[in-house]
């Protein structure tokens, strides 16, 4: 999990879909047999009622593939905007320099899917 304090977090999921609708170009990571697995990968959502699901595609040679096919959990970190803000910026001090930056961190189950029909269609 993320260190998040609480003056920082977004909860409105419009909110957060629209972040990921916009910076789609997402890092998956996934504990695979030999450990972490990263892979950049465009990454679409679906927002199916209450339930989202994320949808992209690995090249079947990607060691991430057989991360998928054994199932767990995976975290998709889709980045945002982000800069340097100097303790000068600021008007009151004392200050210290920052980074700010808009990220969303998405956890769930993963699901490998091989279904010729449902890919052609994807």
């Amino acid at each position: 999990m993320v260190y998040l304090p609480a003056a920082f977090t977004e909860t409105d999921r419009d909110v957060l879909a629209a972040h990921i609708e916009r910076h789609e170009f997402a890092l998956v990571v996934i504990a695979g047999a030999a450990g972490l697995v990263a892979s950049h990968v465009p990454i679409l959502l679906d927002r199916d009622g209450g339930d989202w699901r994320l949808s992209g595609h690995l090249a079947r040679p990607n060691p991430q593939v057989a991360a998928f096919a054994a199932g767990g959990e995976a975290l998709v970190i889709f980045s945002g905007p982000h800069g340097y803000v100097s303790p000068r910026w600021y008007e009151a001090g004392p200050a210290v320099p920052t980074w700010n930056y808009v990220d969303v961190h998405a956890y769930g189950s993963v699901r490998l899917v091989e279904d010729e029909t449902w890919l052609r269609n994807f």
